[in-house]
């Protein structure tokens, strides 16, 4: 009896800490979130296991989704021409409709004048059987939601494997004509925050989730050059960003060119370190070649480490570090800032929506402190940096 009374305070403690550690390790956001590629490791540790794909219900295509598949003019018979019309790295573009959480969606046009894509934000638009703010247990009675999909593209099957979080986050939901729906849940309120409809061969490009066997460069690559514009992809960040924020009562941010330039100076300064490596590993190996007794011809060395550095070095993702050096180096103070960096870019609305479906991601981005935003791209690198400051504090 004694000996459980000694060891009842000890249970007792571990059970407060087994609890309580992690609600408070939850509940205090870091000002800093990097999502990278590399993430992708706990999609491989959250894995469903392998099932065989089975026979999904399959839904009838109806109200704007039935436009997936056709052709662009039917879509414009209904809602006019678009609010403005963005390229992308793909081969189609976006056409912008709408301005607010009501009745903002965007269209996949490719060069054929096709429909390839549709991502539907606005909450009065007709998204049937499914609602955007309809919470995911409606979509169970609906449904059940499916860990595997079979795809037949260019006569040849893929199977699309989703992880727990892929179930959780942005399930798929299948409808006629090949068309299909990722349904992105807001795992806050349970509820779905915005729905993309994609044909086939859109869904395997999109990279979100496993693919066996692996899509061909052919097929999964199916890139034009880089001619998005920068207006347009702030923008979409604006309107979706404020959207969202909208759903939980919160204010507008207000976009700001200063926080901008931050954004694009912290790529320039990883850059920037970047070549200097170069450089001195250059030096070191000049130095080793002369110890050695080995002839160098003159060369330009800078233009030489530039040139390597333009064409063969592939910078690695930002880290939390190296964006706190350089606000530390330059002695730039972002008071009640937070910085949300990812390398996984696609289009800015699919990105922010996404955001809001991971906890820490979503904890930023709904902060009521926060009043502006700005942010840069590099390639498939996005950085946003919020602030409720009214200008930047340079010391």
């Amino acid at each position: 009896m004694k000996t459980i009374l000694r060891t009842l305070p000890i249970f007792l403690i571990l059970m407060i800490l087994t609890y309580f550690v992690p609600q408070i390790i939850s509940d205090n956001p870091s000002e800093i979130v990097t999502q990278k590629k590399n993430v992708s490791e706990l999609k491989k540790d959250t894995k469903t296991n392998s099932i065989p794909p089975v026979k999904q219900e399959i839904f009838p295509l109806e109200g704007i989704g039935q436009y997936v598949g056709g052709t662009v003019d039917l879509l414009e018979k209904k809602y006019g021409r678009p609010l403005r019309i963005e390229p992308t790295s793909y081969s189609y573009e976006w056409w912008i409709y709408g301005d607010n959480e009501k009745d903002y969606f965007q269209v996949g046009v490719s060069k054929e004048d096709k429909i390839v894509s549709l991502f539907v934000l606005g909450s009065t638009l007709d998204v049937s059987p499914f609602k955007v703010g309809m919470d995911i247990s409606e979509v169970y009675q609906l449904t059940p939601l499916y860990p595997t999909f079979s795809i037949e593209y260019e006569n040849k099957d893929y199977t699309i494997e989703l992880s727990e979080n892929d179930l959780n986050y942005h399930p798929i939901v299948m409808f006629e004509k090949s068309v299909f729906s990722i349904l992105m849940v807001d795992r806050k309120t349970n509820k779905i925050n915005a729905i993309r409809y994609v044909d086939k061969q859109t869904l395997l490009q999109s990279d979100i989730y496993e693919v066996f066997p692996q899509i061909e460069d052919t097929i999964k690559k199916d890139l034009i050059k880089e001619v998005e514009d920068e207006k347009g992809k702030i923008k979409e960040v604006e309107v979706t960003l404020n959207a969202l924020r909208k759903r939980y009562n919160l204010s507008e941010l207000t976009y700001d060119k200063e926080l901008s330039s931050v954004a694009k100076d912290i790529f320039i300064y990883q850059e920037k370190i970047a070549i200097e490596q170069i450089n001195e590993e250059a030096k070191k190996r000049e130095s080793s070649l002369v110890e050695g007794s080995i002839k160098i011809e003159p060369s330009n060395e800078s233009e030489t480490i530039q040139d390597k550095f333009d064409g063969e070095v592939e910078l690695p993702p930002l880290t939390s570090e190296e964006i706190h050096d350089y606000l530390k180096l330059n002695k730039l103070t972002l008071l009640d800032n937070r910085v949300v960096y990812s390398d996984q870019f696609t289009n800015p609305t699919w990105l922010v929506t996404y955001w809001f479906s991971l906890e820490n991601q979503r904890t930023i981005l709904t902060d009521p402190l926060m009043k502006r935003f700005g942010v840069a791209f590099r390639g498939e690198e996005v950085l946003l940096i919020l602030d409720k400051l009214e200008e930047i504090i340079i010391k």
